[in-house]
């Protein structure tokens, strides 16, 4: 493979993201994306994953957000790496979707008082949809260049592809309808985020906990306030208000979107990374005992 300052976008430019959408996703986050975003794409997106009641219920049940959330990312990366980077027809990928619905279906067991939390298509459908569409609608909403027509089809490709090796309590999801392009999810995002749901005590506590944890993490300690704020914006208004972690004011926000801004752009001026994602996240990894890291 041909290596220089911007290699990856060479690469992905010959290729058909109908026939080779898996290597295409496995190149651009293997060798594109910094750990940081990964940590953007996580803690906020869970945030909003469990807008529904009964998805921070279960979340809060198993209380590994607050009281661990170091592993929560550790254990998120693991998943994420296993289906995007090694990619979803390895043995490691398929092997991670069928540790995940263990895992769902172990929890599902054990928390008889939630009934259903499993089962929900739409709460398959919506992490997936996130996941796939999460750069280009942060992007979008800075004024910046989303993703390419190439890498949404890839994306899509992508989730449709993760999303038929879950397993619901009721089944497996291979025959269920999932979005049926880019369009399709983007315009299912929009609606579930615009559903109206009720706040709840879980979802306060599990937001809180994630979105200090993200400070913590990611922001020296003179600037985790701001580290909040981040956390605040890549969630959203709404889904702050929901969770009630309060929102900031327009000053604050004008300086957190200069901040994200800003990052976007020295991002496109960087080389591509030559050492994987993966490889990247091992050398960083740390153990509860561990200090936070102090810089981005």
């Amino acid at each position: 493979m041909s290596r220089g300052y911007r290699w990856v976008g060479r690469e992905l430019d010959h290729m058909d993201p109908e026939a080779d959408w898996e290597r295409m996703i496995s190149l651009y986050v293997g060798h594109r994306v910094p750990e940081f975003a990964l940590a953007m794409m996580i803690y906020p997106g869970t945030m909003r994953m469990m807008q529904p009641g009964t998805v921070s219920a279960t979340l809060a049940h198993t209380s590994k957000l607050e009281t661990r959330p170091h592993r929560r990312f550790q254990d998120g990366n693991d998943f994420l790496m296993a289906w995007m980077v090694d990619g979803l027809s390895t043995a490691a990928g398929r092997g991670a979707a069928e540790r995940l619905n263990r895992i769902h279906m172990t929890v599902a067991r054990r928390t008889p008082h939630l009934p259903g939390n499993f089962d929900d298509i739409d709460d398959f459908v919506y992490p997936l949809v996130l996941l796939a569409t999460f750069g280009d609608r942060l992007q979008t909403s800075l004024g910046l260049p989303g993703t390419s027509e190439n890498m949404k089809t890839a994306w899509h490709h992508w989730a449709q592809a993760l999303f038929r090796l879950l397993v619901r309590e009721s089944g497996p999801l291979a025959g269920e309808a999932f979005p049926e392009d880019w369009d399709a999810m983007t315009e299912f995002a929009v609606k579930f985020d615009s559903r109206p749901y009720e706040q709840t005590e879980f979802g306060h506590r599990v937001a809180t906990s994630m979105m200090d944890h993200f400070a913590d993490r990611w922001f020296p300690a003179p600037l985790r306030g701001f580290g909040r704020d981040v956390t605040r914006y890549l969630a959203g208004e709404r889904v702050c208000r929901l969770h009630r972690i309060g929102w900031m004011s327009p000053r604050r926000e004008r300086v957190v979107r200069i901040f994200l801004k800003s990052a976007f752009r020295a991002q496109r001026l960087l080389p591509d990374y030559r050492k994987p994602l993966p490889e990247r996240l091992r050398r960083t990894r740390r153990r509860p005992d561990q200090p936070n890291r102090t810089s981005l």
